[in-house]
């Protein structure tokens, strides 16, 4: 069928430039999202509704270092009767800063510890280890050498190939290395890396619908990254601050917290 009679897909947050749809159809996944319960601007109420306006399949919750926000997103999506599904996730950090999503999490993650323990913790408890917006050139970003370095050791699920985040160059470097390491690093996805609400400015395109089959999608390496077609208007000054002030404030007492609980045995 040619493409310009296939049928338009009408969510609008669907890519214009996505290949033919498989047997099953695309479902749209964001797989990386944070909320106010760390240095998101949004609730997770106001998450899971920003998800359904826009015809999200599903939606990772990913808050720095907690699942508090995720499970509270989940917890919503159900009493709402949300049409989005919602993945508990969490972004950890790493001892060396670098951040692993987890995905389909249980419990909350170790953080500050190795990398190949954090991945290890992760799909420990049934999750996915995703590697998160590599080669940005920042403490929180992975390098290629330290990311090969733990590939000796640990395989992950996936990298993100596409993210708000990246110029061109680092989306190329991002792509050729899962190309050239997909037996280890896993699939290649897309994923905003959302804090203003600003949903599906990358995305990831699988066969299905649903959670389970997005899973599937990403052990088989099905799914595809993609940009998203919708734009978003700049965050407000006021969101600006409302993040910088989670960020710089919130999330540091938070993890000393965290890292007390860990250290005294009564914590993940």
């Amino acid at each position: 069928m040619a493409r310009d009679s296939l049928p338009v897909d009408p969510r609008p947050v669907f890519p214009r430039d996505a290949p033919p749809p498989p047997a099953r159809g695309w479902g749209i996944a964001e797989l990386h999202a944070h909320t106010s319960a760390s240095d998101g601007v949004p609730s997770p109420g106001a998450l899971v509704q920003r998800a359904d306006e826009l015809g999200l399949d599903v939606l990772a919750v990913t808050d720095h270092d907690t699942i508090d926000g995720a499970r509270r997103a989940r917890d919503i999506a159900a009493a709402t009767n949300a049409r989005v599904e919602i993945i508990v996730g969490m972004e950890v950090t790493s001892r060396r800063q670098d951040h692993v999503v987890g995905l389909f999490l249980e419990h909350p993650v170790p953080i500050f510890r190795p990398l190949v323990e954090t991945v290890e913790a992760i799909q420990a408890q049934g999750g996915l280890a995703i590697v998160a917006h590599p080669f940005l050139g920042v403490p929180t970003s992975i390098s290629a050498t330290r990311l090969l370095r733990a590939l000796a050791h640990v395989r992950f699920d996936g990298i993100e190939t596409e993210n708000q985040y990246f110029r061109e160059r680092t989306r190329a470097e991002a792509r050729r290395f899962q190309e050239m390491h997909a037996e280890r690093v896993g699939a290649a996805l897309g994923a905003t890396d959302a804090h203003f609400g600003d949903l599906g400015r990358a995305l990831t395109l699988f066969p299905g619908r649903t959670a389970a089959e997005l899973r599937a999608a990403i052990a088989e390496r099905t799914a595809l990254p993609a940009r998203g077609g919708l734009e978003h208007p700049r965050p407000a000054l006021a969101d600006h601050a409302r993040n910088q002030f989670r960020s710089l404030v919130k999330l540091p007492v938070m993890r000393a917290r965290t890292l007390w609980r860990q250290r005294r045995g009564t914590g993940p």
